[in-house]
């Protein structure tokens, strides 16, 4: 089923993102660029303390099928494009180790020639449900300047009747010395609704199918 494929996803960071648990990692055709620097992602904040969007869509598949469906998929495979902003292109290991665990990290190369990094930060399942968080940082790409980092959080449930609800949210925390996050909540509205509400949101539902 063409929705259960595209709502299927867990990932990151990264991309931006995004993973181990629900994607399977990327074939090799990205690396580190010249000078990059692995670092410590930042202190998150509280979720309330953010700036988010939320998009959710309901899946005809028993919960155990659509976690499966997740970990045959690619990043890029999974992350569907907006009409404006980069692709994933392929990801680099950071970590020893599948993508995945919490902690394990990598880098997310996109197609407009720029990186991120993302580690897990929570991953569990139980009879009824399943999550997964991560942070995206480090974003190099224009379009993320105003970003310093992004929280995504995956949550599936069991609805019963053969049926799973996907929720993703993405978080993010904007850079307090650019535009617009200079402004205080007042930026938080701007890129609320110039950008996290149309372009990122215009490729969540993309991703989750819904469009």
């Amino acid at each position: 089923m063409r929705l259960l494929r595209k709502a299927n996803l867990v990932s990151t960071a990264a991309v931006t993102l995004l993973t181990g648990a629900a994607w399977a990692a990327v074939p090799p055709a990205c690396t580190p660029p010249p000078g990059f620097k692995d670092t410590p992602h930042p202190a998150i904040a509280p979720i309330d303390q953010l700036v988010s969007h939320t998009e959710e869509v309901v899946v005809n598949r028993p919960l155990d099928v659509v976690l499966a469906e997740g970990d045959r998929k690619s990043l890029n495979q999974a992350i569907r494009k907006s009409d404006s902003l980069p692709g994933v292109s392929g990801t680099y290991e950071l970590t020893s180790g599948d993508f995945g665990k919490p902690g394990s990290r990598r880098l997310v190369c996109l197609t407009d020639g720029s990186t991120t990094e993302e580690q897990v930060l929570e991953k569990s399942r139980d009879k009824n449900s399943a999550q997964f968080r991560y942070v995206v940082w480090n974003y190099t790409t224009e379009k993320a300047r105003p970003i310093l980092y992004g929280v995504g959080h995956f949550v599936w449930t069991d609805l019963g009747n053969g049926s799973t609800g996907v929720r993703w949210t993405y978080s993010f925390q904007l850079n307090r010395q650019r535009f617009p996050g200079y402004l205080g909540s007042f930026g938080d509205f701007l890129f609320r609704v110039g950008f996290l509400d149309r372009e990122y949101a215009q490729m969540m539902r993309r991703t989750l199918g819904k469009e």
